[in-house]
């Protein structure tokens, strides 16, 4: 069975979600997350740089998210969650995925990372910097779904719980409103009985 470490409200959402939509049976396991733990040689020894999520599945070992994602996606997803690699959407589907990770939640994650580094002398013009990043972020993100369902049209993909996931944290960190087109796509997301489920998982 895959077993995902995880610390509530953190990027394993994505792997989680990612499980659930394809109903893979797996198991969550919640970590201490204090320093002492991440940073020991026992955590260390499967995840490098003390981070969350990891994922474990036979011998395979992931401590990237969004790899996590397409991996699963794509072993196990049979077809489901993504379009074949010859779709004129299959670009798509990765160049959105790759950005909720390494463009849109990396904004996010400066500021979550200045506040936890600096909590008596949080920088304001710093934070202000990253939240405005975050938003040009967000406002891409916006113009590109338009008035569609999902990233991919009629298609709930890999690519929305790659963005879904970066929008969560958008919330609770950079907490600005969504304009009302982002908010229905929010209110779709957060609504499927597999997020429910994955947030159920991690209380």
């Amino acid at each position: 069975m895959i077993k995902i470490y995880h610390f509530p409200n953190t990027r394993g959402l994505r792997a989680i979600w990612a499980c659930e939509e394809l109903n893979i049976p797996y198991k969550v396991e919640i970590i201490d997350f204090s320093q002492n733990f991440r940073l020991s040689p026992q955590f260390i020894s499967i995840s490098p740089i003390g981070k969350v999520p990891v994922l474990q599945d036979g011998d395979v070992t992931m401590c990237e998210s969004g790899a996590m994602v397409h991996y699963l996606i794509d072993k196990y997803g049979s077809g489901k969650l993504r379009p074949s690699i010859d779709d004129p959407m299959y670009p798509t589907y990765l160049e959105w995925g790759w950005f909720a990770e390494a463009t849109f939640t990396s904004s996010i994650s400066e500021i979550i990372r200045h506040k936890r580094a600096f909590p008596k002398a949080i920088h304001a013009p710093a934070i202000i910097e990253f939240k405005k990043r975050s938003t040009i972020c967000l406002e891409a993100v916006s113009r590109f779904l338009g008035t569609k369902e999902w990233l991919l049209g009629e298609i709930f993909s890999g690519a929305d719980i790659m963005i879904g996931i970066a929008l969560t944290s958008y919330v609770r960190h950079v907490e600005e409103p969504f304009s009302p087109a982002m908010n229905d796509y929010f209110e779709r997301l957060t609504t499927r009985p597999a997020f429910i489920r994955t947030k159920q998982a991690e209380s």
